[in-house]
Parts: structure tokens; sequence; C-alpha cells
């Protein structure tokens, strides 16, 4: 027991702020709106407290949206920004760290400093205060984003990390962060005041609490003081000064950065790895598969922005076409503004839904006119037809494999020039259109317009990297035309895998091993909420087989076509009653060629409420479960949940966890890596992955559940505070799921990374063509003049690198017109040489140089900055 003088050592760091969740049960209109007057009170109660500061809750976006209504308080907020006393960013929105791409949160990182400039300057502290758990790779992004610190609530274990307050190192060692834990929350200290019922019964014990772990000779504690939505405390100096006189501890006025630098003094204990354990707080391990609508859409405009606009931007400077940055700032912005931790999340209400799903729909339209534009415009430049297709490579690097290509034609067969393989995958006529107003030299005359083909091919061809080339087809009726041939046998084979289908059941045979029911669904019910999957009492999991398969063939290509329905209850009631009355349908296709690759698209209609469904991939393999996280990989074990599991965590440690573009099984002799953009939480049951689809509900929080006992997440077992019904979480539309499945020996870490490299950075195509100048919105507007002026070649290389490397990202430089970023990842255990090119300079995410060793560190990145306008020969990998 330590004496009130001891106490007295211990210095407590009272840090003033606010937490504002841009959306959850309220619409960030509503958000703006309680701003309107908080905000300004913030900025006056500053004013008339010099001594005081205050944190706005580490995000740009709020304080810009404030500033639209009150442009008049500027210059006071830079003052305040400037003298440390108001202290903003270092993130445009508080995001989310599971479910999106590691390259989202430096655009997040950099998009925030980048507004925080106009201000003064920008809280250099990774302040991530509510999010549902962290990825372990955070200290890469942290440093790249200038950021040494972190401070956060959720998903810490005191038994892991041996204390509050430690050294946090990235899986490679070498990027390092001061991890400042909240264990009772960012609203530890909210409502302060200095009295003796709040002081012993709240703050001291708050203070005791991490006083209890502190280690070695620690003496400083930081409690914040806030909560979500409120202004600052008022008459704050004399409150403290006052709480001294009472309390059992030195209080003091301060904020992070100076308790972080008193922490740095001391010898601080180290940890290695991910934040996924709800001791302290709940973070919600099932809600990967919550608004699988949002989180598609969000998936979707990310990919689109990362591996398609951002280079094709830059092949557009290069080639002369200007589009302005802050065009893909907006687009980004729409996508950050949805990737907010209960955004992305799927923790809202249904209005908020259709404003995130509103919002990635702009943010989409947005980079797809940016797309729409350069390939448009390169095509004028090229003096293209109709015949000629311009194909888009945002890869860095040379590659020569199959891609897709879409054409509008009036021949139902066409040919490609100067490809190696062609494969029609699909193809839809549109009938001709009776008196349709034409626009001729002798005036308006109605024509017939003829029908037209809209077909989809695969070709195979070599690209350069980060260009374009142009093929050319054309109509050869003699030939025979390309379709798929149906087989009679229902198997389909690679190189050293065979799947056959049997009896209502799929089987894969790889070498001399054959696995049954190698794919099936499994359907239970979801008694949770937006926030978590829960288990049904007495409701075992069914299983959705196949009813009848059809064999495709085209060449070397097969697909096999599986069908299934099965009847399931409607709702939970039925599922309860155990009565089966709605015939769920679905359907899955499985293509593959000479290789053991195998690509599978899952379509559906969900027709069922309160369910949670999951694609079961049974991978006849006992081992180790290896996840992709941001830049490198990370070894997964199987929790062992104690039966006394209460006493220990605010909810139960189930077994789901994050997915992050691949997840791979493996043992000394086989191995299964599952590769997808869409899906986001995955599980392992013995030697089966599952997959989870979707999990719908129809509340936003409720009370008692079987893993997370107590008062319901999200505020409704609160007083005055009802439950909030959800029925568009119960998701009635139509899904389609894309993933691909590859076979090896072993796991191979720079294998998966390049595979997933060539997936994410998928070509493209345009057709400058006449029969349907709606198909791309831009099309019918833009002008032949906009098109760049500099003479271009049909094929076009920005520069090239090296096979072996795996690129995080290529987009244009935020703080210059003239110059690009380029990213590379190493995702190996393994530090690996890479020597600098000429005139390339190595900075960070915020495009700061610095200091280079001739390696990329295992596990980690490196920022390159190059002048678009050299030669860049010098990253061919001669």
């Amino acid at each position: 027991m330590k004496s009130a003088e001891e106490r007295k050592k211990i210095t407590v760091h009272l840090v003033n702020h606010t937490h504002w969740d841009r959306e959850w049960y309220f619409s960030d209109q509503d958000s703006l709106v309680l701003s309107d007057l908080l905000f300004s009170n913030i900025i006056l109660e500053l004013e008339k407290q010099p001594q005081v500061n205050f944190v706005l809750d580490g995000q740009l976006s709020v304080l810009d949206e404030y500033l639209e209504l009150h442009p008049e308080n500027f210059t006071r907020i830079r003052r305040l920004v400037e003298k440390g006393q108001l202290q903003i960013g270092p993130w445009y929105t508080q995001p989310d760290t599971l479910h999106l791409n590691g390259e989202s949160l430096l655009r997040n990182g950099i998009i925030g400093n980048k507004k925080a400039q106009k201000y003064g300057q920008s809280l250099k502290v990774g302040y991530l205060p509510d999010t549902f758990g962290f990825n372990c790779q955070l200290p890469v992004i942290f440093n790249e984003l200038e950021m040494n610190s972190f401070v956060f609530w959720r998903g810490l274990d005191p038994d892991k990390t041996k204390s509050f307050y430690f050294r946090w190192r990235s899986l490679g060692g070498n990027r390092v962060v001061t991890a400042i834990n909240m264990p009772q929350g960012y609203g530890t200290g909210m409502l302060l005041q200095p009295n003796k019922a709040y002081i012993k019964g709240r703050l001291d014990p708050a203070v005791k609490f991490i006083e209890d772990q502190l280690i070695n000779n620690v003496t400083d504690v930081v409690i914040p003081v806030g909560n979500d939505q409120l202004g600052l405390t008022s008459d704050l100096e004399r409150k403290v000064k006052q709480i001294n006189e009472l309390g059992e501890y030195k209080y003091i006025i301060s904020d992070f950065p100076n308790f972080i630098a008193r922490t740095n003094e001391n010898t601080l204990r180290e940890y290695v790895g991910e934040f996924l354990d709800p001791v302290f707080a709940r973070i919600h391990r099932s809600c990967g598969s919550s608004r699988m609508d949002i989180k598609i859409a969000a998936a979707t405009l990310e990919n689109l922005l990362l591996y398609q606009v951002e280079p094709l931007m830059v092949i557009g400077k290069k080639c002369g076409i200007n589009l302005s940055n802050e065009l893909l700032t907006k687009s980004w912005e729409k996508l950050l503004e949805s990737q907010a931790h209960d955004s992305l999340a799927g923790s809202i209400v249904d209005s908020v839904a259709t404003d995130i799903l509103h919002r990635l729909k702009e943010g989409t339209q947005l980079a797809q006119g940016i797309i729409n534009t350069i390939q448009r415009l390169i095509s004028v430049n090229l003096k293209l037809n109709g015949h000629q297709i311009l194909l888009t490579n945002p890869l860095p690097q040379k590659r020569t494999e199959y891609y897709e290509v879409r054409v509008i034609t009036n021949a139902k067969n066409i040919f490609f020039e100067d490809v190696e393989d062609m494969v029609l995958l699909k193809q839809e006529f549109i009938p001709p259109r009776e008196n349709i107003l034409k626009q001729t030299s002798a005036g308006q005359e109605y024509v017939t317009e003829p029908g037209y083909y809209i077909s989809n091919y695969l070709v195979k061809t070599a690209l350069p990297g980060l260009g374009y080339k142009v093929i050319s087809f054309y109509k050869k009726e003699s030939r025979q035309a390309l379709s798929w041939n149906f087989q009679e046998s229902a198997e389909i084979k690679g190189a050293t895998v065979k799947i056959w289908f049997n009896n209502g059941h799929l089987y894969l045979t790889r070498e001399s091993e054959t696995i049954s029911d190698f794919l099936t669904l499994q359907d239970c019910g979801n008694e949770g909420d937006t926030y978590d999957f829960s288990p049904l009492k007495d409701d075992p999991p069914i299983t959705l087989y196949f009813d009848q398969a059809t064999v495709h063939t085209q060449g070397a290509f097969q697909k096999m076509v599986l069908c299934g329905e099965t009847k399931l209850p409607l709702n939970l009631t039925e599922r309860q009653q155990n009565k089966y009355t709605h015939m769920f349908k679905y359907a899955i296709e499985i293509q593959c060629n000479e290789t053991d690759q195998l690509k599978i698209k899952l379509h559906f209609k969900n027709n069922i409420d309160s369910h949670q469904l999951t694609l079961a991939i049974n991978t006849g393999i006992q081992g180790e479960v290896i996840a992709a996280v941001p830049f490198g990989f990370l070894k997964r074990e199987q929790i062992k949940i104690p039966t006394n599991w209460k006493e220990k965590y605010a909810e139960k440690p189930i077994n789901y966890w994050p997915l992050d573009g691949n997840i791979t099984i493996s043992d000394a002799s086989k191995s299964l890596t599952v590769f997808t953009s869409e899906i986001k939480e995955y599980r392992q049951e013995n030697e089966r992955l599952l997959l989870t689809l979707l999990a719908t509900t129809n509340q936003l929080g409720k009370p008692d559940l079987v893993n997370r006992p107590g008062r319901a997440s999200g505020d409704t077992t609160n007083v005055g505070h009802p439950l909030i019904p959800t029925p568009q979480a119960q998701l009635k539309q139509s899904f389609e799921f894309n993933f691909e499945i590859d076979f090896s020996e072993y796991f191979k870490e720079l294998e998966i990374a390049l595979k997933q490299n060539k997936l994410n950075f998928k070509t493209d195509c345009y057709q400058k063509q006449e029969l349907n100048l709606f198909y791309q919105r831009l099309d019918n507007k833009l002008q032949d003049n906009l098109a760049p002026q500099q003479q271009l070649l049909k094929e076009k290389e920005c520069f090239c690198l090296p096979k072996n490397l795996v690129i995080s990202a290529c987009y244009p430089c935020y703080s210059g017109d003239d110059q690009i970023i380029l990213r590379i990842s190493n995702p190996t255990k393994q530090r690996i040489e890479f020597k600098l090119p000429l005139g390339a300079s190595v900075v960070d995410a915020l495009e700061n140089e610095r200091k280079y060793d001739g390696s990329i560190e295992k596990y980690d990145v490196l920022t390159l900055k190059i002048d678009l306008h050299k030669n860049h020969k010098f990253f061919r990998n001669e």
C-alpha cells in the first residue's frame, strides 16, 4: 500500500478532448449541426483559457466542414493551432484499421496532413481512441506518416504487453512507436468535477488502476477528459487546482505530446503483434460481415483508386493529360469518410447506411470519370477507330497474361490481331431501334439504328510496364466462331488438380488425395446485431450442397457451373420452430485452364432474414493459417477460450479474424491460398477455411448476446435510448463474390504477394466507338480538342520495375505536379537489397526525404519520389 506522499509522486496528465463520431445512430449532417455551436464555444473557451489545450478528435474533416459554416473563424482557429492550444489531425477521418488496405490508411494520413497545413501544424500522434482493433503493421504506417506514437483504447491484453505504456514494433522490428493505452476508454475523466464524490469515486480509482500496472520508474499517467460530442471543460485551471487539494495524486493540465515525451524518458517493454483482444472493451470481432453491401462498395472504390485511377493518372500526366490532384483527393475523401470506424464496421442505422452507399457511389463515379477521361483522350490523340482497343497496364512491370477486354461491335464474330490466345467469356445482343433521330448535313432524319453486340473476351498478349498498348480486331465470319462447348463429364482439370461433381457433392483431387465437399455453403441463424454475429440457441449450421453441374470448354479454358437450391427458415422464429419455407438459390462458377489457379464466382440473391451465410472450403490440410496483413504476413493461431472467459473479457474472444486480401493454410507438403478483395472475415475449423459472406440482422444493438453479455452496444439500452430497428441490414438483394484459389507445395511469401499484386493492378481497356455513346458516361461530352498535343506512340511504357518486386502504390505527388510516388513493399521475412534508381529519392509517405541504406527491411516499404519527365529506362530489369 503506497503512502499519500508516494502517490503524490505520480503525475496525472489530464488531456481535454472530444470524440467526434462523424455518423452512427445520427448522420454526418446531424454531426455538422452539433458542431456549429459546440466548436464555436470551444474556440471561445480556448481564447478565455490560454493555458488550456484541446484535442479535436484527431480528424480534419469535421473541422473543414465547420469552417464551411464559419469561414470568419479561420484566423482564430489558425492562431490557436499555431499556439498548440487546439490540436488537430493527423487523420482526415478516424479510420477502421482492419477491413481496408494499408494504403488507404496512408492516404487518410496524407490527406489529413495536407489539410492541416493551412492551419499551421498537425498533431503528430497516431490517435485512434475508439477504433475496433488494430492491425499489427500500424507502426510502419505511423512512421511513414512521421508519427512515432500511438494512443488507443480497444484491443489490448495487458497479459501480452505487460504494461499500458510500451514500445510497439512492426513485424519486421525496425519500425517502432510508443504505444499509450487508455484502458478505461477515452471518457475516463469526462465531466470533470472538483468534489470528493467525483475524485474518490471516479478519478483517483482510475489513476490507481493504471498505476498498478506501471513498470520500472514510470511516474506519469494520462487520463483523457472528454467524451462523445463534449466541448471543452470550462474553468479547467481552477478545477485542477481544487482537485489537487482533494485528490491523492498530482494532477496537471497536459496534452498527448507532452505525456509521450515524459513516457519516452523511461525504459519500456516491447510488443509485436495485433490488438484484437476484448479485455477492457468490446472490439466486435465478427463485425467484418455486417452490412456487406457497404464493405463491398468500399472495397470496389478502394481498388479503383489504388490500382487503376492513381497509376492511370501517372500515365495520363506522362501523356500530357493533367487532371487535377484535387479531383483524385475528392474521390478519396468520399471513401475515407466511409471508412470511419463506425461506418465501415457497419454499426450504424439504416438512414446512415443509405448516406454511406450514396457517398461511395459518388466516389466511384468520380473515379470512373477520371479513367474514362484519360483513356478517351489518349485514344483521340492516337486517332483510334472502332476496331482498335486501348489496353492500359497500371502495374509498373511488364506482364504477359490473359486480360479481360470488352468490345461493342456490329459483328457477332471478331478476332484480335497480335494476341497469343483469345476466349469469349460472354456476349449480349442489343436489338435494333426504329425511328431514331440522326443529325445529317441535310438536316434531321429518322433512321433504324442497327443492333450490336457487347462482348467480353480474354486475350493473351504482352503489355509494357505502367503504360498502354493498342490492339486491333477484325470481323471474319468464315472462321469458326468462338463459343463454350458443352462437356458430358462433370469435371475440370488443372495441372495437378481435378474438380469433379457427383451426386450433389463437389470433389477435389490433388495428386493422389481426394477431398469431398471441396466447396459448400453453410447457413445458420443470426440473433446478433449490426455490431456482432450471435448464434441462435439449438441452431446447428445447415450445409447447402449443389443439385447439378454443367461443364463447358473453350480451348484450354474450362468452367464448371454449379447450381443449388435449399429451403431455409425465413427468420429466427421459423428457425426456432424448425420450419423451412423459403427457397434459397445459389450458383458457383469455377474456371481454370492449364494452371492450378481456380477463378471462382459465387452468385445468390438473399431472401432470408437474420442469418449468417458462409463459404466453406475443405482444404484437406491440417496446418497453420497465414494471413496477409499490410506489407507482410502473420501466422495466426486459434484462441483457446477459457470456460470462465467472462471474468477477463468484455466479450467472448471468438476465433473470427479480419481478412486482408488473402489467407493461406499450409503444412509441410502442401499449401492452399484464397485471394479475395470483397470478403473481409474468416475463421478456421480443422481443415476447413470458413469465409463469412454476410451476417444479416434487424437491430443496431441488442443486449445479452451469447458471446456479448450485458448491455447493448450502440447505447440502445442506456436510459432514454430505445432499441433501433435496422430492416435495411437484412440485405435483401443480389450478391456476387469473386475469389481465386491457388495450390502449391509450401507457403511462399513473395510468390503469394506477387500474385496478389497482379490481381490488384488489373488491366483495363477502352474502345472509341460510336454504337453506344452512353456506355462510358463521359464519351458523349468529352471534346476531342482536349486531347494531349504531344505525339504519342501506339505503345508506351512509363517505367518498368523488376518482376520480383511488389508494388504497393504508384500515384502523382501531393506536393508537386511533375513528380510521382512509387512505393515498393517487401512482404517477406528477409531484408532485400535494392539499388536506388538514378533520379529517384527516398521519402516517407508525406514526401519528406529520408536516409537510405540500400535495402528494404523485412515486412516494410520503401517510398520513392521520381521526376515524371525523366527517361526511366533505368528501371528496366535487363
